[in-house]
């Protein structure tokens, strides 16, 4: 009988054992500038766009580039990449061994670049002078403001609607912003002249939406945008910079802005918690939730790295890149072998 067991066991462990691991099926990339301590004149420490590899590993990958604000990749194929970056939209075919520059001296600083999911050839640039639409992957870009203000067309963030082709939600310097035909025509849709930073839609419940505010804190949308309600137990007079929504369930979420450490709440928004111990500093730029792992998230700190939690804050762990200034923190498939 126990020479049985004993044979039971050893053949789970060898089960175990020779399993293949499972590979994680997306990779942390951050677009971001090594600053602190840095001297004018003197060469640019390893900056723009990095990979997450390990506990605190990261790859450099393309340009050694100062401003990179948003990172795509097509949804056809992972190696495709596009960035939003100072110079303009760069786009790598090949994971980012060789690059490109796909618009001309009309755009610069493009703050954020989208991908429309259910028609990937059609791309979308936020922009300080508003929103830009391609409908050809890049090759021509049409200036696409129409309905947003002159003063509003700040444009911060952009995010395309995952569940439906051409709805796109923009957050501009006067508020949030729909449209329902690719960029072609907008309408307000909430927080009127106050500034937007940060957007984020639900995967597990695409009916979800967060943003961020200036002096506005997280506003909340339930009913995939069409109304916007402000959180309750986040400062309204904060400036929130970074939000997130846990792709495994959108009851998870979390903020961070200047001052505020991070928030989080796993309730759908009905409460929030405020963390700041375990962080260097309680400035945050950047939050993200890994989509492999439910309930990970990761914060970027101004200048002190970035960090990870597994327990909604209570607890976090450093994950590298001390010293920088993160623009985009986000989770992007990995390309298949």
């Amino acid at each position: 009988m126990k020479r049985s067991l004993v044979l039971a066991l050893l053949s789970m462990v060898l089960a175990v054992c020779s399993a293949p691991s499972v590979r994680a099926q997306s990779a942390l990339f951050a677009g971001l500038i090594k600053n602190k301590g840095y001297v004018v004149g003197s060469p640019l420490a390893a900056s723009g766009l990095m990979r997450l590899d390990a506990d605190t590993s990261w790859t450099h990958i393309g340009w050694n580039h100062p401003r990179i604000f948003g990172v795509a990749v097509d949804p056809r194929d992972a190696r495709s990449m596009y960035l939003a970056a100072g110079n303009g939209l760069m786009h790598s075919p090949d994971g980012g061994r060789s690059w490109k520059i796909l618009t001309g001296w009309e755009i610069t600083e493009p703050q954020d670049v989208a991908i429309d999911p259910n028609a990937p050839d059609h791309l979308y640039l936020a922009t300080p002078y508003g929103v830009w639409r391609s409908e050809n992957g890049g090759t021509t870009w049409i200036e696409s403001v129409e309905g947003i203000p002159f003063r509003h067309r700040y444009t911060q963030d952009v995010q395309v609607d995952r569940t439906k082709r051409d709805r796109i939600v923009a957050a501009t310097s006067g508020g949030i912003y729909i449209s329902e035909d690719g960029a072609k025509t907008w309408r307000l849709a909430a927080a009127e002249n106050v500034p937007i930073y940060r957007l984020d839609q639900g995967v597990a419940d695409p009916n979800v939406w967060i943003a961020g505010a200036g002096k506005g804190g997280v506003l909340l949308s339930n009913d995939n945008g069409s109304a916007w309600r402000a959180a309750r137990g986040v400062d309204g007079k904060t400036a929130i910079y970074g939000v997130a929504i846990d792709p495994t369930d959108s009851r998870r979420m979390a903020a961070g802005g200047w001052n505020t450490g991070v928030y989080v709440t796993a309730n759908g928004g009905r409460s929030w918690r405020q963390q700041r111990k375990g962080l260097p500093v309680a400035h945050i730029y950047e939050v993200a939730f890994d989509p492999d792992h439910p309930g990970r998230l990761y914060a970027a700190t101004v200048e002190h790295g970035i960090f990870r939690t597994d327990t909604m804050g209570r607890t976090w762990d450093y994950a590298g890149m001390y010293g920088t200034l993160v623009f985009d923190l986000t989770f992007l498939p990995q390309p298949a072998n």
